[in-house]
Order: structure tokens, then sequence, then C-alpha cells
């Protein structure tokens, strides 16, 4: 049992020493990288990249004020009319006119209430339905 906790212990050690290693290299890799990259270039792209995206911005509101605008013209519910009207001459419809009243003879409808017994048949059959569900 001496001999596993010694062992353990060294694997702990060797983990350990593998985490610095590890550590070491990105530490060089982050310091070179930061050496490389000028930050006020950055700042000057990403102010840059702020106008860029607020002209964009200004640019879509403005088409898409400019397509609602075409697309609801005052006069096209007036136009519209126009169009239906000469439409409905060409085909001789003239809505005016009275529309003739249609015959009026109530129509009877006979209710048939089922049967008692044919109404226990049906609740008993979907009983045993359900029942052959449930198993």
């Amino acid at each position: 049992t001496h001999l596993n906790a010694v062992s353990l212990k060294l694997q702990t050690i060797k983990s350990h020493d593998a985490m610095a290693q590890a550590m070491k290299g990105v530490t060089k890799a982050l310091t070179k990288l930061n050496n490389k990259i000028s930050l006020p270039g950055i700042q000057k792209i990403m102010a840059e990249f702020m106008k860029e995206n607020e002209r964009a911005e200004i640019s879509e509101e403005i088409i898409g004020d400019a397509i609602d605008d075409a697309m609801t013209e005052e006069n096209s519910e007036a136009e519209e009319n126009a169009i239906v009207g000469q439409v409905l001459d060409e085909l001789g419809i003239n809505l005016s006119e009275s529309v003739p009243a249609a015959p009026g003879s109530k129509v009877q409808v006979a209710e048939e209430a089922p049967a008692e017994g044919k109404k226990d048949n049906i609740m008993a059959e979907m009983e045993a339905r359900l029942n052959n569900l449930n198993n």
C-alpha cells in the first residue's frame, strides 16, 4: 500500500509537470501574438466597421421606406374600385340591382333518437374496445 501511494504521488507530479509545460508553451504563443497585433490598428478597423455598419442601417431604412411608399399609393383604392366596376360592367353585372328573393319554404328535419337498446349496444362496444386497448 505504501508503494501504491508513492506511485500515485509520482503520477500526480508527472501530470503537474505536463500541465506546467503546456502552460509554458501557451504563454510563449500568446506573447508572440501580443507582439504581432497592433491594438491601435484593431481599434481603427473597429471604428471604420461601426461607421460602415451605421451607413448600411441608414441605407436599409431609406430603401425600406421607399418600398413602403411605392407599395401604398393614395389613389390605389379608387383605382381598384374603378377596375372592379369596369370588370363588372363587362360581365353585365350591376350591383345596384336588387337580388331576387329566394324561395322561402321550410325544410323539416326529422330527428331520430337512437333506441335505448341500440344506445346500450354502442356503449358496450366502445367499452370493449377501450378494455382491449388497456390490455
